[in-house]
C-alpha cells in the first residue's frame, strides 16, 4: 500500500466509527488531519502525499461513499490545494505558506466566493465584498460570503473581493487567516441535501490581510489569470464527490436486498428480477461516470507532467461532461435506491440522506445548464459555417 493508501484507510475507518448524519459532525473534519489525508494534494517535496488528480478524485469517491458532507467538505480542500500546486501566475511565497500550513499546522482551507443575493460566481458574478488598500500596503476586506462550507474547521478561506474604487472594475483573491480580528462565523440555513457540510457564512469585518496576501487580481472583462487549473479542479472534485454518493448507496441498498429475507424466508429481496435490473440500471450509470471522471483527469495529469498546453485545455473543456455524467447518475442511483427499498428507504436514514445530499450536486458548477450550452457551441464550431 502507498502513503496514500495508509491515510484514505485511516480516514475511512475514523469516519466509519462516527454517528454521521444531517448535523455537522467537526471529527468529521478532523478524521482528514489526523489521519492525514487533508495533505493529500499537497506535493511531497514539501511533506504532502503528492497525489494527483486521478488520485484526488478517486479519494474523494472513497470518503463521498461512506458520508457525502464529509466528502464535500474535504473535497474543497482537495480543489484549493490542486489549484494551487497547478496553477500558474501563482505567488511562489503565498503557495509555500498555504502548504507549510497544511502540513505543519494541519490547516483546512476553502475558497469564499458566493454571496446572498450575489449571483453564482460561475456566471461571472461581481462580488459586493470590498477590498480596500491601505497606505501601509496591506488590504482591509469587509463583506458576507455564504455557502462556505467547513466553516466551524476551517483555518484559512481565499475570499473573493472587488477592488474598492478600481475603474475599471477589478476583482481579486485573497488568503485570510480566520483567526484574524474582524472574522465572523456564523450558521448558514436548512439546505435539502449536504446538511452535515456546515455551509455557513462567513463575515468579514475590516479585516487586515498582508500585502502578500494576494493571490490574484484582474480586471472583471479579463480572463482568469490561474488559467484553467482552478475551474479543473474544482469541477472534478464536486464530480467526484457526488459520484461517491451514488456509489455508497448502490452499494448500501444491495447490502440491504441480499439481507432482506421477507415471508417466509426462503428467498430475499437481492433474488427479484425487477430489483436487479433496477441495481445493474444504477450500477451502469455510475460505472459510466467512474470512467468518465477518470479518463479526464489523468489526461489533465498527463498533460501537466508533459507541460502540454492543448492537452490541458482539452481536458479542462470535458470536465462539465465529467460532473454532469457524474451528478447525473447519482441522483439516478440514489433514486433507483429508494425504489428498491421501498417504505424502509423513505425512513430517516443513509438512503433516505444520499437521495437529498446527490441532488445538492445539481447546484454547483458546473451548471447544467451552462454545460450543456457551451456544448452546443462546440457542435457547431465543429461542423463550421452554414451554406450562403
Amino acid at each position: 500500500m502507498t502513503a496514500i493508501d495508509d491515510a484514505l484507510a485511516d480516514a475511512l475507518g475514523r469516519l466509519r466509527e462516527l454517528d454521521l448524519g444531517d448535523t455537522f459532525e467537526p471529527r468529521a473534519a478532523e478524521a482528514t488531519v489526523l489521519s492525514g489525508l487533508h495533505a493529500l494534494v499537497v506535493p511531497e517535496s514539501v511533506g504532502g502525499l503528492g497525489a494527483r488528480m486521478a488520485e484526488a478524485a478517486q479519494a474523494l469517491m472513497a470518503v463521498g461513499a461512506v458520508d457525502g458532507a464529509t466528502a464535500l467538505g474535504f473535497a474543497m480542500q482537495v480543489h484549493v490545494v490542486g489549484a494551487l500546486v497547478d496553477s500558474v501566475a501563482v505567488p511562489v511565497g503565498l503557495r509555500d505558506r498555504v502548504y507549510r500550513a497544511i502540513v505543519v499546522d494541519g490547516a483546512l482551507v476553502n475558497n469564499a466566493a458566493t454571496e446572498e443575493g450575489g449571483g453564482s460566481p460561475a456566471r461571472g458574478a461581481v462580488p459586493g465584498t470590498t477590498a480596500v488598500a491601505e497606505a501601509d500596503g496591506t488590504w482591509r476586506l469587509t463583506g458576507e460570503k455564504t455557502w462556505t462550507t467547513w466553516l466551524p474547521n476551517l483555518s484559512h478561506v481565499f475570499v473573493t473581493a472587488r477592488v474598492a474604487d478600481a475603474d475599471p472594475a477589478e476583482v481579486g483573491v485573497w488568503l485570510v487567516d480566520l483567526a484574524a480580528d474582524g472574522v465572523g462565523r456564523h450558521p448558514g440555513f436548512e439546505a435539502m441535501g449536504m446538511r452535515g457540510s456546515a455551509s455557513g457564512r462567513l463575515v468579514l469585518d475590516g479585516v487586515r490581510v498582508p500585502a502578500d496576501a494576494l493571490l490574484a487580481r484582474r480586471r472583471v472583462d479579463e480572463p482568469e489569470p490561474r488559467g484553467p487549473a482552478p475551474g479543473a479542479w474544482f469541477g472534478i472534485a464536486i464530480a467526484a464527490t457526488y459520484l461517491g454518493v451514488g456509489e455508497g448507496a448502490r452499494d448500501a441498498v444491495a447490502r440491504w436486498a441480499r439481507d432482506r429475507r421477507p415471508g417466509d424466508g426462503s428467498s430475499s429481496v437481492a433474488d427479484v428480477p425487477s430489483v436487479q435490473l433496477r441495481l445493474g440500471r444504477a450500477d451502469a450509470d455510475l460505472r459510466a461516470a467512474r470512467i468518465v471522471i477518470l479518463d479526464v483527469a489523468r489526461r489533465w495529469d498527463e498533460a501537466t507532467a508533459g507541460d502540454d498546453a492543448a492537452g490541458l485545455a482539452a481536458a479542462a473543456a470535458d470536465v462539465p461532461f465529467a460532473k454532469l455524467v457524474a451528478t447525473r447518475a447519482a441522483v439516478a442511483a440514489t433514486d433507483e435506491a429508494l425504489r428498491i427499498a421501498g417504505g424502509p428507504g423513505f425512513l430517516a436514514g443513509s438512503l433516505e440522506r444520499a437521495f437529498r445530499d446527490a441532488r445538492a450536486g445539481l447546484i454547483n458548477p458546473p451548471l447544467e445548464d451552462v454545460a450543456m450550452t457551451g456544448f452546443g457551441r462546440a457542435v457547431f464550431e465543429r461542423v463550421g459555417p452554414g451554406a450562403g
